[in-house]
């Protein structure tokens, strides 16, 4: 088993007055709260080779991310003057928070189930609500935060059809929508004071609906989806302050086709040879991987089949650096 120790303590640091950031969705900003097991899965493939294969910040091995390398959440933190993401609640030490902040995401998770075992977007405010409760957060940690919430959307509307009518999918746009909102509210009355909230990727153009279109083309149905969430989200967040929508829709749709991502395109770094249901790090009885990866990540926006490379998610971040620093009046 793979597994990072904390990820080196030390790293999680603040850099002088810098900013207390904390986390909250899925896998996209998950920095190792779903934790390791024996045996891999694919639930646990995060805490096994190939992922982290890239990220030379933490020896070039696996540490709970999404990604070959560095989330999203990461690079927001070394915006803050950070080095990395917060370190995950799983490994919080009793009565006690780590100066940086704290990430609550989990892979799995989704805004709309009303319980989820996976650590659904109200338990992660939940669990951020009693730390504050219990002035384990104190209120001069919650002055000039920054709280980012982070949703891939493929969990919440897994149950819907691409091809519904559009008031079904608009019914399940507008419960989802709505509770991001209200967890914006929630965060806001518990003293956060920067809140950035990510679009719905454009879901039709991850490689897990590509692949079926031979990796060369988006499933416009699909996008039609996100459009709508996205749509139904920036309006109710338009209506509340200190919050920023953060368009990763129509920020993957240009990185991907961009020259800095053409080699790639639409394929996946790390390809599953079984479709639809391999995953990349998959392997038979024999250990023999049912998967290949691509010789340069760097040329390819997708490491998996929904998840950017850390590439991916620097170039995505570097469109949105300019907007992020304005809001947080980072100079």
């Amino acid at each position: 088993m793979v597994e990072s120790r904390a990820v080196d303590e030390q790293r999680h640091r603040r850099r002088n007055d810098d900013s207390m950031m904390f986390v909250f969705g899925d896998s996209f900003v998950d920095a190792g709260n779903r934790p390791p097991t024996t045996d891999k899965t694919v639930r646990s493939r995060q805490w096994f080779y190939p992922y982290g294969s890239s990220d030379s910040a933490h020896g070039n091995r696996a540490t709970g991310r999404l990604s070959n390398g560095l989330v999203q959440s990461d690079i927001l933190a070394r915006m803050l003057g950070q080095d990395e993401s917060p370190p995950s609640y799983r490994l919080r030490k009793p009565n006690q928070v780590d100066p940086s902040g704290v990430n609550f995401a989990m892979a799995g998770s989704d805004v709309a189930a009303a319980s989820s075992a996976q650590g659904g977007l109200a338990n992660q405010i939940d669990q951020f609500r009693r730390l504050v409760n219990l002035e384990i957060i104190k209120e001069e940690d919650l002055q000039d935060s920054v709280a980012l919430i982070g949703f891939s959307g493929g969990h919440d509307y897994a149950t819907v059809s691409v091809a519904a009518p559009s008031d079904e999918i608009m019914a399940v746009a507008n419960q989802v929508t709505d509770m991001i909102a209200d967890a914006v509210k929630r965060l806001q009355d518990l003293g956060v004071s920067k809140v950035l909230v990510n679009s719905m990727p454009p879901i039709g153009c991850l490689p897990y609906r590509t692949w079926q279109q031979n990796y060369a083309q988006c499933d416009t149905q699909a996008n039609r989806m996100s459009s709508m969430h996205n749509d139904a989200l920036r309006n109710k967040l338009d209506q509340l302050e200190d919050v920023l929508f953060l368009d990763l829709d129509s920020t993957f749709s240009d990185l991907i086709q961009s020259a800095e991502f053409k080699q790639g395109g639409y394929m996946p770094c790390c390809d599953a040879t079984q479709k639809p249901d391999g995953y990349c790090g998959q392997e038979d009885n024999n250990g023999k991987a049912q998967y290949s990866v691509c010789p340069n990540p760097d040329d390819f926006f997708f490491w998996d089949y929904v998840h950017p490379t850390q590439a991916g998610w620097e170039a995505a971040m570097d469109r949105l650096r300019q907007p992020i620093l304005d809001f947080l009046a980072i100079n």
